[in-house]
């Protein structure tokens, strides 16, 4: 994950663009001694009216990328679902008790989790929430903040471990995450396969995405505190009435709640 901050009056919301430009030239407006008192005032009201929409409309941009990286986090979690139970699979695998018919029983579900890994990962990259996801985070200051959260990719075997594609023959093909090259049997019988390949990598994905969520979320709340300040303020200045008000904290609450729930961690927080 890699963040970036940069000053972009150029973002691809021009509607946003517009706002920045009334807010930052309402001290030529508000200080120009030719208004009167209920022109300025009504000129402060205008302003802030641009100052929440703006908060607003960043407040829903995160929630989109917020919505991303919890997907991706589910996803993620599945992986590390089926990769516990292969090497739970791997522990009665190695019982020396075991008969060829328990044997082949225990290399038929884990056949079959392996096939789940596979449609898990290895979708057409549209729709592969595991796939690389770039989220683009405009604040109402006009500022943005790039979140690059990269897609996980496992190959199954003993060479060496990267954050490659599958193998060299997959690396133009980007719907392919999964590559296995070993054999069930040989995949039970090496349980350190599946701890090298599968659990460590998931886990450190997991932690990236949870980080990117942080700062995501951080940035919410600063937009949600400054929407509920131009509410309080529009308020207090008679730009909106007692019902209005409610109405749109209700509607800051609403949205709070939301992404509250989206920065638990959606299995164990």
């Amino acid at each position: 994950m890699i963040i970036r901050n940069v000053k972009n009056p150029y973002i691809n919301n021009i509607s946003n663009q517009q706002l920045q430009k009334v807010v930052s030239n309402k001290n030529i407006i508000t200080n120009n001694k030719n208004l009167s008192s209920e022109e300025i005032m009504k000129q402060k009201i205008r302003n802030m009216n641009t100052q929440l929409t703006l908060s607003q409309n960043s407040e829903q941009q995160i929630e989109i990328g917020m919505s991303t990286l919890q997907e991706k986090e589910v996803g993620l979690d599945n992986i590390k679902d089926i990769g516990n139970q292969l090497k739970e699979l791997s522990k009665q695998y190695a019982s020396s008790d075991l008969s060829e018919n328990d044997k082949s029983k225990i290399e038929k579900q884990a056949e079959e989790l392996l096939n789940n890994l596979g449609s898990l990962m290895n979708q057409k990259e549209e729709n592969n929430v595991l796939g690389d996801k770039t989220i683009t985070l405009t604040g109402s200051d006009g500022k943005t903040s790039v979140i690059l959260s990269k897609s996980l990719n496992i190959t199954l075997d003993f060479g060496k471990l990267d954050d490659t594609k599958p193998n060299n023959t997959d690396k133009t093909n980007n719907d392919k995450h999964l590559s296995n090259n070993v054999s069930v049997s040989t995949l039970l019988k090496n349980p350190s396969i599946i701890e090298e390949r599968i659990l460590n990598p998931v886990q450190k994905s997991i932690e990236k995405v949870d980080d990117a969520k942080s700062i995501a979320y951080n940035n919410f709340i600063k937009e949600y505190s400054s929407a509920k300040s131009s509410i309080d303020g529009l308020f207090k200045i008679g730009g909106i009435n007692a019902y209005t008000k409610d109405s749109k904290m209700l509607q800051q609450e609403s949205i709070y709640i939301r992404m509250s729930a989206l920065y638990a961690h959606p299995l164990n927080k």
